[in-house]
């Protein structure tokens, strides 16, 4: 799938992230006063993943099989902008995790040439950032936590995450510089975003 670089996003396991653990949150620029506002990088992902869901509409079974745990019954009414906002918000994790959320999305459609569509797309974002965030993370919130906000059962979400994992052959090392390449991706779309709004 790659969703934004034409970049094998293998599951070698290469270096940790060092320099991105010892970042500072001074990125996240999540307003906890206001509801609406989601920062311009979760904007782009949420944007990205939801045309990938959009493309791959006529294909929705194609992956039934294998994505069969995260499928939803009916589509969550639920947008996903405002699905990845619910996530931030309530965690209150860096805008960075959800970098790690879209390269794992990328390399499970990459090794198993699957879609992603609007009956699966929740779940494996759920999936994705749990264990991204458990990954990244000394501290987090109980499963029970993320399940509720997630809106899934305990019993559920501890399943989404070992079956996420499953397909990650329980690998989440993902090389630096993949995740460089992503992060100066959505950077590049970030900026031109902002000449949109040139002032005259």
């Amino acid at each position: 799938m790659n969703m934004i670089e034409n970049e094998n996003t293998d599951n070698s396991s290469v270096n940790s992230f060092n320099s991105f653990e010892n970042q500072k949150r001074q990125d996240t620029k999540i307003d906890k006063h206001h509801d609406h506002y989601i920062s311009m990088k979760l904007q782009i992902i949420a944007e990205l993943l939801n045309d990938i869901c959009k493309e791959n509409r006529k294909n929705s079974e194609d992956s039934t099989l294998l994505l069969k745990p995260f499928l939803s019954k009916k589509i969550p009414s639920i947008s996903i902008v405002d699905y990845i906002k619910r996530l931030s918000k309530h965690s209150k994790v860096c805008d960075e995790i959800f970098v790690l959320v879209l390269i794992y999305l990328d390399r499970i459609c990459a090794m198993y040439k699957v879609n992603l569509n609007y009956f699966n797309i929740h779940k494996l974002i759920l999936a994705s950032f749990i264990c991204s965030v458990k990954y990244l993370e000394d501290e987090y919130y109980s499963i029970s936590h993320y399940a509720k906000i997630g809106g899934v059962s305990k019993k559920e979400m501890i399943n989404l995450e070992y079956e996420f994992l499953s397909l990650l052959d329980f690998n989440l090392f993902i090389k630096e510089e993949i995740f460089n390449k992503y992060t100066n991706s959505l950077l590049n779309l970030e900026n031109s975003d902002d000449e949109d709004f040139v002032d005259y």
